[in-house]
């Protein structure tokens, strides 16, 4: 009865501060409260950790607030456009389509600035708790994995940011009211937390939290962007090369393509890290892809057209066409990542498309958004590994590395011989288009190899490429802070290009 009641008191205060730095790091609390009388026993520090990918959990399962909206849709017509049935689209996610991105309809950052207040409340106060030591490494561990994976998040999306440490504990800390950092600073605190702070193998082997494995995955993700972002240095290629290799120990296993996606195969052998969502739990944006019923016909409807409401995401016509000329040169994951068919309600059943990737479960409806959020797999870790190996002009190594990825998807050996570097480089953008639609993987990859400049945002205006916009926004690849957050915290600041 103890130990119950205090795990109340604990949920009840944690949830009184968390709530009070979620409205953007920028709302004081009605009273001041301290978690720190909190953390006696172990099973307090038991209760802590998943408190941090449950807050993660929560900020990523939004369904305007996760990797996808942040990590894909900005590609913009190249991959998306309105759906052929419902002709819908939520256009003002991507970047500067008729220059509807702004800071007044931007997506904001406070349940990411929860979940680091909860490992900040961890690293903060696990010494305090009567635990082994073994727990304790595992439950500092598992915070600096999270703050590390939630700071390069907000670099990459925003740039400069609030760089908290501390847990806000109390009104007077200067945590409440934030000013952001600089890049750079920020960078270094991943860097700190990864290298100095995370013990990789005190982590264990939970796949919902932090493991070897995906400490490694993050560790090579950061090293490459380093490196071709931040003009790193080859140190950086060295960082990245160590990482997948050492991520390659304790995960190597490439699955069946569909299975990966399973609802009912979660843990399966592909997955690095994922955050768990059941049918109680909120769904997040793949939700957007579902179709409405009364658009499909009645036979149709979950068999195998996802039904919901209104489908706000589809891919473009012409992303659609790349995916139908892959299948027919024998690529077997177009099944998994396009559905298509002739199953519209009109009178001539015109042909619908949807993502049929992470559809949740189709025996309700509408259907039940129950995939978990995957994050790493072991498909990323083997195109990081080709990635890196070409900037090292090790090309035959790069197409050794991608050919494990098509050789799943096309059943073939060798099936990319050139290695002529514009070749090689092509031919990993090209998977990275043909094996994550609709992971968040995709705006990263493009980013890091430098394509993203030539990409064209809005085919309605074709000069419009990034390349072009930077000239008038140096910024052009993050996000604009959100207004409402400026409004609330005068010591923000809009990012220079946004303003």
């Amino acid at each position: 009865m103890k130990t119950i009641l205090k795990s109340f008191c604990l949920l009840i205060v944690c949830t009184a501060v968390f709530s009070a730095c979620h409205k953007d790091l920028d709302i004081p609390y009605d009273n001041a409260l301290s978690v720190s009388n909190m953390w006696q026993d172990a099973s307090d520090l038991e209760q802590s950790v998943p408190g941090i990918y449950k807050r993660l959990q929560a900020y990523f399962s939004d369904s305007e607030c996760n990797v996808f909206y942040f990590g894909e849709t900005r590609v913009g017509d190249y991959m998306w456009g309105p759906s052929l049935e419902s002709k819908v689209q939520d256009n003002f996610k991507i970047a500067c389509r008729h220059n509807l991105l702004t800071p007044s309809n931007t997506i904001g950052w406070s349940g990411l600035y929860s979940t680091i207040d909860q490992a900040n409340a961890v690293i903060a106060h696990a010494a305090e708790c009567k635990a082994p030591q073994d727990r304790l490494d595992w439950a500092l561990s598992q915070a600096y994995f999270a703050r590390a994976f939630c700071y390069f998040h907000a670099a990459r999306v925003w740039g400069e940011v609030p760089l908290n440490l501390k847990p806000v504990e109390s009104t007077t800390q200067e945590e409440c009211y934030p000013k952001q950092k600089s890049i750079p600073e920020i960078y270094k605190q991943v860097e700190t937390d990864l290298i100095d702070n995370c013990k990789p193998d005190k982590l264990g082997g939970e796949k919902y939290f932090g493991t070897p494995a995906a400490y490694y995955t993050l560790l090579a993700d950061y090293a490459l962007w380093m490196y071709t972002t931040r003009d790193g240095g080859s140190k950086y290629l060295d960082m990245a090369e160590q990482a997948i290799n050492k991520a390659k120990n304790y995960n190597n296993v490439l699955a069946d393509y569909a299975k990966v996606f399973d609802r009912t195969n979660k843990k399966n052998n592909e997955i690095i890290f994922s955050l768990a969502l059941s049918a109680s739990s909120t769904g997040g944006y793949q939700i957007f892809f579902c179709q409405p019923s009364n658009l499909i016909a009645a036979a149709y409807r979950n068999k195998p057209v996802p039904i919901s409401s209104t489908q706000w995401w589809s891919y473009s016509e012409g992303f659609v066409n790349i995916l139908k000329d892959s299948e027919k040169k024998g690529d077997t994951r177009v099944a998994t990542n396009l559905g298509y068919g002739p199953y519209s309600a009109a009178s001539d059943h015109h042909e619908i498309t949807w993502c049929n990737k992470l559809t949740g479960d189709m025996s309700k409806s509408p259907v039940v958004q129950d995939n978990d959020l995957i994050y790493y797999r072991y498909g990323y870790l083997v195109m990081l590994e080709a990635e890196m190996l070409y900037y090292k002009k090790d090309y035959t190594g790069a197409n050794r590395a991608l050919n494990v990825i098509a050789k799943r998807a096309y059943g073939k050996d060798n099936y990319y011989t050139s290695t002529a570097p514009s070749d090689v480089l092509d031919n990993i953008v090209n998977e990275y288009f043909l094996e994550f639609p609709a992971e968040g993987m995709i705006w990263w990859a493009l980013i890091r190899t430098g394509k993203i400049w030539s990409m064209v945002p809005n085919s309605e205006i074709p000069e419009q490429t990034f390349e072009t916009m930077r000239a008038k926004n140096p910024n052009i690849l993050l996000w604009p802070i959100p207004q409402s957050s400026l409004n609330r915290n005068s010591n923000l600041h809009q990012i220079q290009g946004w303003s």
